[in-house]
């Protein structure tokens, strides 16, 4: 009985300090970051943040006694051995009112010991090598997004944000160059071999570029040369990777028992979606309720192209400019601005978390099926590609003709005719009247058109599909079979 009672003894005691919540001590070196100007010890917040608590500003890291760079605190109840975390290093810039985080990929610690002492870290991995004061040249194409009408030159404002501005908007300005399509600033800064810079061009009121961060990587023949030379357009956008016309897309995003980072909504109140190209839009960090305007709300009530109401499936059709970058990000989100958000706007998924548009660069139309929660690749269906003007010669009169071929297995293809300038809409709908594809929703020239319609993704069945321009309006019958 006593060994029996000994074992327990001991296995109670592994299994209690195989669950113990450890404390990890943290080390930053700030000296670099105060010899640069970026960090001032007097007035700044220096913290640590990560999976440990939840990303929070709770665990504030004091001041060091005299003049000391190396920034130290021990955090209580971070985990079992065992475990391992992710975390960084960020501090409040007073000067600015921003928040400035380490541009580094995710720091990860195990858990080892009670205290874990981490070794001393410089924030950004800068530190003391020797440095050089040099230009950096920014100089970026916005033509696509001037011509797309999404950057107005008379009313927009660009600037260059990264982790030497902490990410701050409208602090590095940039102005036309010769070409007013380009837009240049220089920015004079201390620098090294091997220094990572990363950035991004913004513009009012709050457009990123949709792509990962742009890295500069300096190296010797950059000071070697005496400046840094980073050019391009934004988005990386030319001809072959931007859509070459308007494209609508249909939204759907299915609520059915969505979860949010606190698991089941209790109810499905309204849901909106943001991205990253206009008319979509990203909200400040947070997505405060106060950026209300930035986000666009979805329907489940039968309108805006919702396909069926009370379905829990919300829906809007959206419509792209000419011009817009193909790798566009978007997110949705559930009761924005409600008490049962679970806490955040910012609930699908984890932050920084998003669907990607699997569009190409003839699109027209298309319907996007996601799950909430859900975080893939959009699947499109009902797409819809290339508009063509196939006469040039003025028509005397509106008109829509027979789809040909028909009955159709899957494409087929419609041709119409407006005597006038004006906004064409044609769409397709399904017996019982529910649209399942717009295949042109856009201000057209006088003259005559065909577009194509894949349905590939469409039960057989019989389907109508109606025009309206000015006060013409037309419907007809099409038939696919499969």
């Amino acid at each position: 009985m006593k060994k029996i009672l000994t074992a327990v003894v001991v296995f109670t005691a592994m299994a209690s300090m195989a669950f113990a919540q450890n404390a990890v001590t943290f080390k930053v070196n700030m000296g670099k970051q105060v010899s640069l100007g970026n960090f001032d010890p007097n007035a700044d917040s220096l913290y640590v943040r990560g999976s440990f608590n939840g990303w929070s500003t709770d665990n504030p890291i004091p001041k060091p006694a005299g003049n000391d760079s190396i920034w130290v605190v021990t955090v209580p109840n971070v985990g079992a051995s065992g475990t391992s975390f992710e975390y960084k290093f960020m501090f409040k810039d007073a000067s600015a009112g921003s928040d400035v985080w380490e541009s580094v990929a995710n720091r990860t610690a195990t858990i080892d010991g009670n205290p874990t002492v981490l070794d001393v870290v410089y924030f950004d991995n800068n530190g003391y090598q020797a440095s050089v004061t040099i230009p950096f040249i920014f100089s970026v194409d916005m033509e696509l997004e001037r011509l797309s009408g999404r950057f107005s030159p008379a009313n927009d404002t660009l600037s260059v944000n990264g982790s030497f501005n902490g990410w701050t908007s409208l602090q590095d300005i940039m102005t036309p160059s010769a070409n007013p399509d380009v837009y240049e600033i220089t920015i004079n800064r201390e620098t090294f071999v091997g220094e990572e810079v990363q950035y991004k061009y913004w513009y009012t009121p709050n457009v990123w570029e949709s792509r990962s961060n742009r890295v500069i990587n300096v190296s010797q023949d950059d000071i070697n040369t005496g400046f840094v030379l980073q050019e391009g357009s934004f988005n990386d956008g030319n001809l072959s990777n931007v859509i070459n016309q308007a494209c609508t897309i249909k939204f759907t995003v299915n609520t059915t028992n969505a979860a949010g980072p606190l698991g089941p909504f209790s109810s499905v109140d309204n849901a909106i979606i943001c991205g990253s190209s206009s008319p979509l839009g990203w909200p400040g960090g947070g997505w405060p309720t106060s950026d209300s305007a930035v986000v666009i709300r979805l329907f489940d009530d039968g309108t805006h192209g919702d396909l069926v109401a009370g379905d829990k499936i919300f829906s809007k059709d959206i419509q792209f400019p000419a011009y817009t970058a193909l790798n566009t990000e978007y997110k949705y989100g559930i009761n924005f601005g409600l008490d049962n958000n679970q806490g955040s706007n910012d609930n699908e998924a984890g932050v920084g978390s998003n669907h990607m548009l699997d569009w190409h660069i003839n699109y027209v139309s298309a319907t996007a099926v996601d799950t909430f929660g859900v975080i893939t690749v959009s699947n499109l269906i009902n797409v819809v590609t290339d508009v063509r003007e196939i006469d040039n010669t003025v028509p005397s009169t509106f008109s829509m003709s027979q789809n040909y071929p028909n009955p159709f297995n899957p494409s087929t293809s419609i041709r119409f005719s407006i005597p006038e300038s004006g906004n064409v809409r044609l769409v397709v709908y399904n017996a019982v009247g529910q649209e399942v594809a717009v295949l042109v929703d856009a201000q057209k020239s006088a003259g005559s058109y065909e577009v194509s319609f894949d349905a590939t993704k469409l039960p057989s069945g019989i389907y109508l599909y109606t025009i309206q321009s000015g006060n013409f309006t037309q419907t007809r019958k099409m038939m696919l079979l499969k």
